[in-house]
């Protein structure tokens, strides 16, 4: 066999292997979104990939592993849904206060065209703080939701150098006070929870259904908005 031939089997087989890795991610995230990630065992895995779960061992050593892959997965997702913003022309030209507000109004689409990411990454979470992952064994998956941190972030910079968000000077003390970084990490978790309770239990009781999903997203926006500007 010459060496244009082995190194061409040898792609092959690469391809092959990235192609049933990818396909068992896929799949599990479907899994793990919609069950959470303690009800799902290694076998239930294997059998809704169609693999022998010796194969799926050869693949990932542990569930945690693999819980670990599809995170990664699941907010590369996300990544691209927010560059599609971030990258286009107009976004560019916008006063940070606009980019933010772009940047927000994606929340509220994806509450509705992913809600099975909101709820993978409540039970990915939960499963992390239950199996006491360690810091080291996240690094990759903290990379990964930086990218998306970093465009909200820049924005909300660019809105503090340019004039358009100044909370900074607000007559509340509490916003007043608060440091660009703060309002960052509060504002987000704030999305991200009313995200992620609207996935999974958003229509649990009566007054839970009083006020539609969209709104309420569409409503701590604009009291985001209101206080970046305040």
């Amino acid at each position: 066999m010459s060496g244009q031939a082995s190194v061409t089997k040898s792609e092959t087989r690469k391809e092959k292997k990235d192609g049933r890795i990818q396909s068992i991610i896929e799949c599990t995230f479907g899994l793990f979104s919609e069950n959470g990630i303690e009800n799902i065992s290694m076998n239930d895995i294997a059998a809704a990939s169609k693999i022998g779960v010796a194969s799926l061992y050869r693949y990932f050593q542990t569930k945690e592993e693999l819980a670990i892959e599809v995170a990664i997965y699941a907010w590369n997702l996300e990544t691209a849904v927010f560059s599609e913003v971030f990258s286009s022309e107009k976004y560019d030209s916008l006063s940070g206060f606009e980019q933010m507000r772009e940047l927000l109004e994606v929340y509220a689409d994806a509450l509705i065209t992913q809600r099975s990411f909101f709820s993978f990454i409540y039970y990915f979470d939960s499963f992390i703080k239950k199996e006491k992952v360690s810091s080291e064994k996240l690094l990759e998956y903290e990379k990964t939701i930086g990218i998306t941190n970093t465009i909200v972030v820049q924005a909300l910079e660019k809105g503090i150098k340019d004039g358009s968000i100044s909370f900074s000077s607000s007559k509340n003390e509490v916003l007043a006070a608060s440091t660009a970084q703060e309002m960052f990490v509060t504002m987000m978790h704030s999305l991200f929870c009313l995200a992620q309770k609207l996935s999974i239990s958003g229509e649990l009781l009566t007054m839970d259904r009083s006020v539609e999903a969209r709104k309420q997203i569409e409503l701590l926006i604009n009291i985001i908005l209101v206080a970046l500007k305040n």
